[in-house]
């Protein structure tokens, strides 16, 4: 936009600059044509009185050259004294031979053309028939016009350039407060839907910044309900399915007899208190308008208490922490981490690996990383991984796919990256996150 306000302004600067200068030329060569006319008129009277030297000569004399004014205006008349039949009696130094008018009688102003060239002419009558000619070549007028032209253009063109130079820095401070209020939008987060305050944004700026506002809080009010709605039928389906494995568990006990259907439908049941239960984590991870509370983390201590053995039965799980703390928020750490192995260990080969480290990273910061020697992902797949409910087909694993859209949304929480690579050995799964300085 400011480059386009520029553009418009100096575009019309431009063209009002060459009409105005079309203009001043225009009544500057109407003026000094006026007056080189007048002055033509003069000499003309005083050509007349050089009438009893040129006498009747049958042959034109040559008579003293006649100038008027200094070099500013450039004024030389070239005169001739014309005989009633059009013999030139007398002319000025490099005069043409030929009469400029041989057959003029009356006084009269023209253009005529003498020896190639166009000649301003003022004819005067005097006594006997003679008539006095003095003109002026049309050549050094145009010379005086451009000379006029180029010592106005010089000056108008300094200040065009001021005029730019003036407009690009007032247009930038009048366009500063919509830049403000672009950066102010550009800053907030995803998560943050409160109104955006401009109380410097001009008057033209309001409705644009109100539709804004309305449409965030509307959006607000929408996603306030969804995860109203996503927690409330989570939490309304845990009791019922509880129930419901707890019959199930009763009806094998009465059978005495272990059924496959029954253990089917275990498993399904299972399956679904999963998801529930993801469902909550999710909900309760959503945007929230308090910081998140961090605090010191002891890894190790946080590995102790997520029982690994329980977690990742027949996987050797191996640590190798160079940076042994981290601040982020105690009870969400373990929860990604435990998605994390959990997830390393249910799609990684039996009785393989995972390893957990962590690295000091060299702008500041920590990377943690959770690497199985599984089957892996094939990448095309890995940029997919976050999203919820996907899962790679062909593992023969059961799950919902929220367990790494939980520790995606963990992340972001925590301001730290993730991304996918190769796990151990080049085979398996690598997670990435990279947590920001304190």
């Amino acid at each position: 936009m400011r480059r386009r306000l520029l553009l418009a302004v100096m575009g019309t600067s431009i063209g009002l600059w060459l009409t105005s200068l079309a203009v001043v030329v225009g009544v500057a060569w109407f003026a000094t044509s006026e007056v080189f006319d007048d002055a033509l008129e003069e000499g003309s009277r005083l050509v007349l009185q050089l009438a009893p030297q040129a006498g009747m000569a049958a042959d034109a004399a040559r008579g003293p050259r006649m100038g008027r004014g200094g070099d500013a205006l450039r004024l030389r008349m070239y005169y001739q004294l014309v005989a009633p039949d059009g013999r030139v009696l007398l002319r000025g130094e490099d005069t043409p031979a030929a009469a400029f008018l041989p057959h003029a009688r009356r006084e009269e102003r023209a253009t005529v053309r003498a020896e190639g060239e166009f000649w301003r002419v003022h004819v005067r009558p005097g006594p006997g028939g003679i008539t006095a000619q003095v003109a002026q070549p049309m050549e050094e007028r145009l010379e005086l016009l451009e000379e006029m032209a180029e010592n106005l253009a010089w000056p108008a063109l300094g200040l065009l350039a001021l005029l730019g130079l003036l407009s690009w820095l007032l247009i930038r401070r009048l366009l500063r407060p919509l830049e403000d209020t672009a950066m102010r939008i550009d800053a907030k987060s995803p998560n943050d839907l409160a109104p955006v305050q401009a109380p410097d944004a001009p008057r033209e700026l309001q409705p644009i910044l109100d539709a804004l506002n309305a449409l965030l809080a509307r959006l607000a009010t929408a996603l306030d309900s969804e995860r109203r709605f996503t927690a409330d039928a989570a939490h309304e389906l845990r009791t019922p399915l509880a129930a419901l494995r707890m019959r199930v568990q009763l009806i094998e006990r009465e059978l005495k007899l272990p059924d496959h259907h029954l253990r089917q439908l275990r498993a399904d049941l299972d399956r679904s208190t999963a998801l529930v239960e993801g469902l909550l984590a999710l909900a309760r991870l959503e945007p929230q308008a308090e910081p998140l509370a961090r605090e010191t983390v002891h890894l190790e201590a946080l590995l102790d208490g997520l029982d690994l053995q329980a977690l990742a039965p027949g996987v050797q799980v191996e640590r190798a922490l160079a940076v042994p703390q981290v601040r982020a928020a105690p009870a969400l750490l373990a929860s990604a981490l435990r998605n994390l192995i959990d997830n390393a260990a249910r799609y990684g080969r039996e009785g393989g690996r995972v390893r957990i480290e962590t690295i000091q990273l060299p702008q500041g910061g920590m990377r943690l990383v959770v690497r199985d020697d599984g089957m892996g992902v094939p990448p095309g797949q890995r940029a997919r991984l976050g999203e919820r409910f996907f899962r790679v087909l062909g593992t023969g694993q059961t799950g919902n796919g929220l367990g790494l859209s939980i520790v995606a949304r963990i992340a972001a929480l925590h301001g730290a990256s993730l991304r996918f690579e190769d796990g151990l050995d080049g085979r398996g799964l690598g997670v990435v996150l990279d947590f920001p300085p304190d």
